[in-house]
């Protein structure tokens, strides 16, 4: 295993890598690193698919090639980011600790190693103080999830939560999009529609997970593992159920969340927490609050309390965008915080 080389003083700027640089998550990533002004020394991008149509693509206005990669020939890297499928992403996720650089896995592939952490910028970012080669960053449900329950915890306290969770099908990557495109094209024009990606139609309906058993809806994991990963990330100690629901949205997650405070504790205590979380927003009025208010838009939309059956026991409406504000976002806090360590050690 290659051992990363320490660094004396400021970081200088990064070599960077995207793998599967044509996804949708690795555009929010592009666009992430630009805006945010990430330090760049280089940057390289590869693809998982042998595709020659798929061999171009372009970052900061600029066209670039892009080819399949090869461990022994990746050159200088420091930092990359892993924006595939999750088959994709295990492919590569030694890769870090064979050539001594960090690895940010946005496709879940690390999620189940209990060596790796799974972080959120805005909850845990202490999990990067000794970061190992793979960081994980949280499924987009989960990210905004933990994003919010975490700050109700450490604001008034919490004693379980449940979540109806409304997924865009772009969770499924452009050919999620695309099929939605050509379902709303084909019921408009009384044509038959593809159900290649969701097996089903997903155009003008409402699908829930459920109808896909135990393995989840397509481009979501299963309840039970979303439900572990928030409570890994906020540190799980209240009771939590997520629901996923598919629907014909392209971009950005809405939720109902109920949750249950402790004895005593009251709606202002609840809007207080809410107003001291690291990137939350109130919304004055639900009524914007929707995913097409969110698109483009940085950190999670909070619209309530409402009352929710007994005294502590409040709704919450949650809308956040999953691509260009959510988990790309965090993937490249996760890489600034990394780089900005000195004593992370790496390569020089």
């Amino acid at each position: 295993m290659a051992t990363p080389r320490a660094v004396p003083g400021a970081p200088r700027k990064a070599h960077v890598a995207l793998f599967d640089a044509t996804t949708p998550v690795a555009q929010g990533v592009k666009e992430q690193l630009l805006g945010r002004r990430f330090p760049i020394a280089s940057v390289r991008l590869y693809t998982s698919r042998d595709d020659p149509e798929a061999n171009l693509t372009e970052f900061g206005g600029e066209a670039m090639f892009i080819g399949l990669p090869d461990v022994d020939a990746l050159g200088a890297l420091d930092i990359a980011f892993l924006c595939g499928t999750r088959a994709e992403g295990e492919r590569y996720l030694d890769w870090p600790g064979r050539r001594g650089f960090r690895a940010i896995d946005l496709t879940s592939a690390a999620s189940g190693s209990p060596g790796v952490p799974i972080v959120n910028a805005s909850v845990n970012p202490e999990a990067l103080e000794e970061p190992p080669p793979v960081v994980g960053t949280p499924r987009p449900i989960a990210l905004f999830l933990s994003t919010v329950l975490g700050a109700v915890e450490r604001g008034c306290g919490l004693l379980e939560a449940s979540a109806v969770v409304l997924q865009p099908v772009s969770e499924c990557g452009e050919e999620g999009v695309q099929e939605l495109v050509r379902q709303t094209a084909g019921l408009l024009n009384f044509q038959d529609i593809p159900r290649q990606v969701f097996d089903r139609q997903i155009a003008f309906n409402l699908v829930p997970a459920l109808a896909y058993g135990d393995r989840g809806a397509p481009g979501a994991a299963p309840a039970r593992e979303l439900e572990r990963e928030v409570l890994r990330v906020t540190g799980g100690r209240f009771d939590l159920s997520i629901a996923v629901v598919l629907a014909p949205v392209f971009h950005g997650h809405a939720a109902m969340t109920r949750v249950v405070l402790p004895p005593g504790r009251s709606a202002g205590d609840l809007e207080a927490a809410l107003v001291a979380g690291r990137d939350l927003s109130r919304a004055a009025d639900a009524a914007v609050a929707t995913p097409v208010d969110r698109a483009g838009e940085r950190g999670v939309l909070v619209a309530g309390p409402d009352p929710a059956g007994s005294k502590e026991a409040f709704w919450l409406w949650i809308v956040h965008d999953n691509l260009r504000g959510g988990t790309a976002e965090n993937a490249v806090r996760i890489a600034e915080a990394i780089w900005s360590r000195a004593a992370v050690g790496l390569g020089t």
